[in-house]
This record gives structure tokens, C-alpha cells and sequence, in this order.
């Protein structure tokens, strides 16, 4: 190829490297700018959703502060209407109105609104003593209070969720399985119009999932696993929120330990009719039981319980006795006595390892 040929490929080639690299360089450039601005995007979601659920704590502390003043409703009013009432008058973030947002007025006394949320704290935390009493008048007693509470605050889930776990302590003390469900699902209706308000509440996500573990017993074999799913979801979230919370860890021991309960051929058919089902070991439900029993702050005799069946389904017998022992002294926390009665048993059962 003659030299002044070779020159004229090599400065096209040259040409053509560069017009590519050019080529390369701005589609590179264009993909880092896609990027970027998808970037730009995630992170203005991100923060718009922040904004809206700060938007809507403020409403329901408006809704809360507006509420206050006004007369209190009529007594005629029947406390059983009270969920579903809420939940139609429960709002949600992605539809809020520009004129709901009277949060923006501050013209009130801020003093006395001060004072009537430090009113409402203070009444909580007496209702949840006496909810958490295990003395079934005064449950009674404060969840008629909750629902009187539910027509002035609306749009609580503070009182939503407490309005719920005040139901499952009263089923727990019922036989009768048709009263028993019946205030399970009225429960399990007052956490989810919680949820709505307040979809990062670990409390909510807690008082959820016990109510719909506590109705495992009368559902089908299908819906128990659905429910099963849902439980564990809850929890999980819950968790995630407060991993301090004892319960918590205690719940995700109790529904590893049914789970490693299973028998080969129960999975076999629930895997084969349902889907695939949650593995779990009794080595993962005593390792979620002693993790509730270090973050306890009182001997809690039904995990003690627990940890003592864990024990017995490891084969380690002289342990099972130690965490009796435990047990039998320790704090019970709901009214089935069940709990007693399975303590008494295995103590008679392994009595003789105390030798």
C-alpha cells in the first residue's frame, strides 16, 4: 500500500477511533446523567415520603388538639361501632387535601394543648396497667374507656391498637370459642385501621400479628398458614422497628417452635396444597426465648416455660428442670392457666432429675 494510502487509512481509522470514542464518551455521559437523575429520583421519593408522614403525624396531632375542644359526644353513641366508624373517618397519606391542613393555624393556646396530650399520656399509661393487670373488670373497665376515648381522637392509633390488644386479653380468658373469635377479629380490626395511621408503629405491627397467632386454633388448614405468613410479617417489621422489645423475640420463638413441631407429613401436605412453608429448628426458638429472656425486665414465667419445652425437644432433661424451677416462681402475664398446669405437669414429669 503506497505511503500516502496508508497515511489516508490510518487517518481514517484514527477519525473513526475518535468519532467512536466520541460516540462512547457521550452515551457514557448520557448513562451517567440516566443515573444520576434516577438517583435524584429515588432520593426526592424518599424524601417526599418522610415529608408525608410527617404531614401526618402533625394532622393527627391537629385532629387530636381540635378534638379536645369540642363537647364531648353524646354517652348514646354504642361503643361497637366505634372501629368501624374510625376506620371510614381514618384518612390517608397519599389523599391529603390541601384544606385538611389546618395544622398551619396557630393561633390556639399552645400551653393548653400541651396540657391536654400530657393528659391523654398520663390516662394511656394508667389503662395499660390496668389492661396488663390480668384482672378482667378492669380490662373491661378500659376498653370501654378506649372506645369512649376512640369517638373524641378519631384518627389515634394509640388508642386503636390498645383497643385491640384490650380484646385479646379478654379472649384469652374466654372458653367459649365463638366469643373467643368474635373479639380476636374485633381486635384485629382496630390494629388495622391503626396501620393505616400509622404504618411504621411497632406496637401496631406487634398487637397485629398476637391477634391473628391468637386465632390460628379456629381457622382452617389453609388460612392458618396464611395467617402464619402474615404473623411472621408483622413480627418481622415489628422487630426491625424495636428489636429491644422482649415480646417480640418471644412471639418469633413461639411461631419457630410450632413450625419445628411440625410432623414430616403435615409439612409434606401443607407444602404440596399451600406452598412452601417457613423453616425452622427448636435450636432457632430457644436461641429468639433466650434472647426474650435476656431482654426481659421481670421473670416471665411463660418464656421460662418455653425455653424448658425447647430443652425437652434438644434432649438436654436436666436442663428442662432448671428453667421449671425458673418458671414456676416467675411472673405470668395472661389469664390462661394453662401456663400453670403445663409447669406442674413437667415438673412431675422430670422430678427426678433433681437427684
Amino acid at each position: 500500500m503506497p505511503l500516502q494510502h496508508l497515511s489516508a487509512f490510518l487517518g481514517a481509522a484514527v477519525l473513526g477511533f475518535i468519532g467512536a470514542a466520541g460516540m462512547f464518551l457521550v452515551e457514557h455521559l448520557r448513562q451517567e446523567m440516566r443515573t444520576s437523575v434516577a438517583k435524584d429520583v429515588a432520593k426526592l421519593e424518599k424524601d417526599l415520603l418522610k415529608v408525608k408522614l410527617e404531614l401526618q403525624q402533625l394532622q393527627n396531632q391537629q385532629s387530636t388538639e381540635r378534638s379536645v375542644r369540642q363537647k364531648k359526644p353524646s354517652k348514646a353513641k354504642k361503643a361497637n361501632s366505634i372501629i368501624s366508624n374510625t376506620t371510614d373517618e381514618c384518612f390517608s397519606v397519599s389523599n391529603i387535601d390541601s384544606s385538611d391542613m389546618e395544622f398551619y393555624d396557630f393561633s390556639d393556646d399552645e400551653s393548653s394543648q400541651v396540657n391536654s396530650t400530657s393528659s391523654l399520656d398520663l390516662l394511656l399509661k394508667e389503662l395499660d396497667k390496668k389492661i396488663d393487670s390480668g384482672n378482667v373488670e378492669d380490662i373491661e373497665e378500659s376498653l370501654q374507656k378506649l372506645e369512649d376515648l376512640c369517638l373524641e381522637h378519631p384518627s389515634n392509633p394509640e388508642l386503636l391498637y390498645r383497643i385491640g390488644k384490650a380484646h385479646h386479653k379478654l379472649a384469652e380468658g374466654h372458653d367459649d370459642k365463638e366469643v373467643i373469635h368474635k373479639k380476636l377479629n374485633k381486635g384485629i380490626d382496630a390494629c388495622r385501621a391503626a396501620l393505616n395511621l400509622a404504618p411504621y408503629h411497632a406496637e401496631v405491627h406487634k398487637w397485629l400479628a398476637v391477634l391473628i397467632g391468637s386465632r390460628s386454633n379456629l381457622l382452617s388448614l389453609q388460612e392458618r398458614i396464611n395467617d402464619g405468613h402474615l404473623f411472621k410479617k408483622h413480627v418481622d417489621i415489628a422487630i426491625s422497628i424495636n428489636p429491644n422489645d422482649s415480646s417480640l423475640h418471644y412471639m418469633l420463638g413461639r411461631f419457630n417452635f410450632e413450625i419445628a413441631g411440625l410432623k414430616w407429613y403435615e409439612r409434606k401436605v401443607a407444602t404440596t396444597l399451600f406452598g412452601e412453608l417457613h423453616n425452622a429448628s427448636y435450636k432457632d426458638a430457644l436461641t429468639n426465648f433466650l434472647k426474650a429472656e435476656q431482654l426481659a425486665k421481670f421473670e416471665w414465667k411463660e418464656n421460662r416455660l418455653m425455653i424448658a419445652k425447647c430443652k425437652e425437644a434438644l434432649g438436654q432433661f436436666k436442663e428442662v428442670l432448671n428453667w421449671l424451677q425458673k418458671a414456676k416462681v416467675g411472673r405470668n402475664t395472661t389469664l390462661d392457666e394453662k401456663v400453670d398446669s403445663d409447669i406442674e405437669s413437667m415438673l412431675l414429669k422430670y422430678r427426678d432429675y433433681s437427684r
